[in-house]
């Protein structure tokens, strides 16, 4: 099956799904490959090395990974008592599964509370805890069908290793040749997926330590939505290219009914994307901007 149809194992605030496969096709084919925002994982299958390290600083997270990979089984059977749970009991139970995930952060819990809460919406509040309400008209998927999708993510994850860690200690291993996709959580709207505030000139840092490095990146930042914008850009001279791409609609705004805004994403590299070789593979794409 082609990446482009492989569907969400774990449903994550900021996931680059829909623009995974445009964004897959900038990725070279090097000897390594980083990810290290992982979150949900979009771009994952599309990476083209035989060796890929994952992080995040989110260890329940990385440990809902490891389990994906090492225990498909585990993991689907874990998630269909929790949804047989709620089919019975209701709204309460919902709210039973969210207290314990905050006592114990079980891994599988998270799973769970990204495929019934809100809009699919990861918040934390100040104390860490996980505070996203039920979504009340959406039963959550069915077990059988998210069975097949985690085993089948299974399989992609074979060669990838997970690192629970900050993105700079992750990248330490980084070598000349290698490649990295970064795509830091929410660099213009502080507070929504983690209490702390990101760093943007830290980043910026570490951006210019890779090009001293020779390693290849790309980097998806907040751009637009509605008429707001999210980021003031990498400082010039960092990148070689910049494109801004649609993204779809923001469900952040959808949650609060202040307006269905369209949200468009800032791409990034450092190097020339190919773009004049893609562009009959995404002709459809026609809202994407190159500066």
């Amino acid at each position: 099956m082609k990446p482009s149809h492989i569907q969400p194992v774990i449903k994550w605030t900021g996931s680059k799904r829909t623009i995974a496969p445009f964004v897959g096709s900038l990725i070279p084919y090097t000897p390594r490959a980083f990810e290290p925002f992982i979150g949900g994982g979009a771009i994952l299958p599309f990476h083209k090395a035989p060796y890929i390290t994952a992080g995040d600083v989110i260890p329940e997270l990385i440990a809902l990974w490891v389990l994906i990979k090492e225990s498909p089984e585990e993991v689907a059977e874990g998630y269909k008592e929790r949804w047989e749970r709620l089919q019975s009991e209701g709204y309460t139970a919902y709210y039973a599964i969210r207290n314990s995930f905050n006592e114990t952060r079980n891994p599988v819990d998270l799973l769970f509370l990204s495929r019934t809460c809100v809009n699919g919406l990861i918040r934390f509040n100040s104390n860490g805890d996980f505070n996203n309400s039920l979504h009340h008209t959406r039963p959550g998927i069915l077990p059988s069908r998210l069975k097949q999708i985690i085993v089948q993510w299974s399989g992609w994850l074979t060669n990838v290793r997970f690192v629970h860690s900050d993105y700079r200690h992750t990248l330490l291993a980084a070598r000349p040749g290698d490649f990295v996709f970064l795509d830091p959580p929410y660099a213009g709207t502080v507070g929504r997926y983690m209490p702390q505030e990101f760093d943007l000139l830290a980043f910026y840092a570490e951006l210019e330590r890779l090009n001293s490095l020779g390693v290849k990146w790309v980097v998806t930042l907040d751009g637009a939505a509605g008429g707001r914008q999210y980021e003031s850009g990498i400082p010039d001279g960092l990148y070689l290219d910049r494109m801004l791409i649609p993204t779809g609609n923001s469900p952040f705004t959808k949650l609060m009914g202040t307006s269905i805004d369209a949200v468009y994403e800032s791409v990034y590299l450092n190097f020339q994307a190919p773009l004049e070789d893609l562009a009959d593979q995404f002709k459809d794409w026609g809202q994407i901007s190159r500066f």
